[in-house]
C-alpha cells in the first residue's frame, strides 16, 4: 500500500499574503493542484495533505478531491508535520513525501524515483538535483560508497559543506514502517529548533539501512516557492510547458514567449494563436481558428471550429458556434452564438445589471453591427441584424430575419 503525504501547512511569511501559499496560482491552477496531480501518477491508495495556515481555505478548494487532511498546529518543522499523519500512515508499505510548494515536479520524475527506490531496495530514496548556486538548500552528504548518509540544512552546514552542489528537493520515498519507527526519535537540536524530516535519513543510515538518491536532471522541477518572485518564475515555466504541449498537438503559437495560456486549455489542430493573447484555464477552442492578437478568453469560453476571436476581444462564459467571428474590439459575456455569426467592432454584450448576470443568445447567421449594445437578457434570432450603434434593450428580442436600428432598437425591415 502506497500513501502520499503532501506538506502544505506553511505560513508563507515571505509571500506577504493572507492567502495560503499553496493556493497561489501557477498557470491558472493552485500550486497544490499541480502537486496532487503529479502524486496521482503513483496510483496511491491515499493522499494525505498536511494543513496549517489557512487550513479551511485549502480544505474548501480541494473538497471534491477525496483527500485526507491532517492539521499541524503549531508548525514545528517537516518532521513534525509527518508525525501528525502517523495514524493515517498505518498499514502503508511505502510513503512518498512531497512539498506542496514545489509545483513543477512531473509525474515522470516521480515514477523514476519510485523505480530507483524499488531497484535499490532502499529504506528511503531522496530526490536530489545539482545546482550551480545551492545556497538556501539542504545538502546531500554521501559516504565512500556513494550512499546518502545525511542531509544537512543550510543553517546547520559545517565549514566546507556549503560547496556541495547536490541538494535535497524535499521529495522522498520511504518504506512506511521504517519511516514511522523513526519519527519519535526526531529532535529539534538544530539552528532552527525544528523537527527535520531530513533527520530520518540520517537515522536510517546510522541504523545501517540503505538510503538511495535519484538525481533529477532538470533542476527547475524542484524549484520551491517562497516569494512572489519565485512564484512568477515558476508560473512562467509552467505556462511554457502548456504552450509546448499545444504546439506538439498541432497548434501554431506565433510568439510563445508572449502568449499567456493557462493549464487545462484545450485547442484544436491548425488553430493559430497570435501574440499577447490571454487564454485562461478551462477554455476550449476548436480547429482552424484564429485567436488574437491581444484577445482575452476567460473561463467558460468554448469556441467552435473555423472561428475568429480577434484583436481586443474579451470573452467570458461565451459559447461561440462554428464559423463565427468577432474580429476586434468586442466584449462577449454570458452569451451563446450560433453558427456563422458576425460580431461587429465595438459590440458589447451588457450581461450585468448591477445585481446579477444575464444570458444573451444570438442565432445562426446573425449580423451584429459595429457599436451594438445587447442588454441582457435578450435574444437575436437567426439571420437577425443590427445597424451600427444600435442598443437592443433587455427582453426586446430581435425576431428571425429582422433588421433593427436605433437606440432603443426599432424594426427597420423584415427580410423576405
Amino acid at each position: 500500500m502506497l500513501k502520499v503525504v503532501i506538506l502544505a501547512a506553511g505560513k508563507s511569511t515571505r509571500m506577504k499574503s493572507d492567502r495560503p501559499k499553496v493556493l497561489h496560482a501557477i498557470a491558472g491552477l493552485p500550486m497544490l493542484r499541480w502537486v496532487v496531480e503529479a502524486a496521482r501518477a503513483l496510483s496511491p491508495d491515499e493522499i494525505i495533505v498536511i494543513v496549517g495556515h489557512g487550513a479551511e481555505g485549502v480544505r474548501k478548494e480541494f473538497a471534491p478531491d477525496k483527500l485526507t487532511f491532517v492539521a499541524q498546529e503549531p508548525q514545528l518543522g517537516t518532521g513534525h508535520a509527518v508525525l501528525q499523519a502517523r495514524a493515517a500512515l498505518a498499514g502503508a508499505g511505502q510513503v512518498a513525501v512531497l512539498c506542496g510548494d514545489v509545483p513543477l515536479l512531473t509525474a515522470d520524475t516521480l515514477k523514476r524515483l519510485a523505480e530507483c527506490h524499488r531497484d535499490a531496495r532502499a529504506a528511503a530514496t531522496v530526490l536530489t538535483t545539482v545546482l550551480e548556486k545551492p545556497a538556501g538548500y539542504g545538502r546531500i552528504l554521501r559516504d565512500e560508497r556513494g550512499s546518502v548518509k545525511a542531509i544537512v540544512e543550510q543553517k546547520d552546514l559545517k565549514p566546507g559543506q556549503e560547496r556541495i552542489s547536490e541538494i535535497n528537493s524535499g521529495t522522498y520515498l520511504f518504506n512506511g514502517p521504517e519511516l514511522v519507527a523513526r519519527l519519535d526519535r526526531l529532535t529539534n537540536a538544530n539552528a532552527q529548533k525544528e523537527y527535520y524530516l531530513t533527520d530520518v535519513v540520517h537515522l536510517l543510515a546510522q541504523d545501517g539501512q540503505s538510503v538511495a538518491a535519484w538525481c533529477c536532471e532538470d533542476s527547475r522541477e524542484v524549484l520551491g516557492i517562497n516569494t512572489r518572485r519565485e512564484l512568477a518564475a515558476c508560473d512562467k515555466i509552467a505556462r511554457w510547458r502548456v504552450v509546448e504541449q499545444l504546439m506538439a498537438g498541432g497548434v501554431t503559437v506565433l510568439d510563445p514567449e508572449n502568449a499567456y495560456i493557462e493549464a487545462g486549455v484545450k485547442v484544436g489542430r491548425d488553430t493559430t494563436i497570435y501574440p499577447y493573447t490571454a487564454i485562461h484555464a478551462g477554455v476550449q477552442i476548436g480547429e482552424r481558428c484564429e485567436i488574437g492578437p491581444y484577445a482575452h478568453l476567460r473561463s467558460g469560453t468554448v469556441v467552435g471550429n473555423d472561428c475568429k476571436v480577434g484583436a481586443f476581444v474579451e470573452t467570458k462564459n461565451a459559447k461561440i458556434g462554428d464559423e463565427s467571428k468577432a474580429g476586434h474590439l468586442a466584449y462577449l459575456g454570458d452569451v451563446t452564438l450560433g453558427k456563422d455569426v458576425n460580431i461587429g467592432a465595438g459590440t458589447i454584450v451588457a450581461n450585468y445589471d448591477g445585481k446579477q448576470k444575464h444570458k444573451t443568445e444570438i442565432g445562426d447567421e446573425a449580423f451584429i453591427g459595429c457599436g451594438t449594445v445587447l442588454v441582457a437578457p435578450v435574444k437575436v434570432g437567426k439571420r437577425g441584424q443590427t445597424g451600427a450603434n444600435t442598443v437592443v434593450p433587455k427582453n426586446k428580442d430581435v425576431p428571425d430575419d429582422t433588421i433593427v436600428v436605433g437606440a432603443p432598437a426599432r424594426v427597420l425591415k423584415r427580410k423576405a
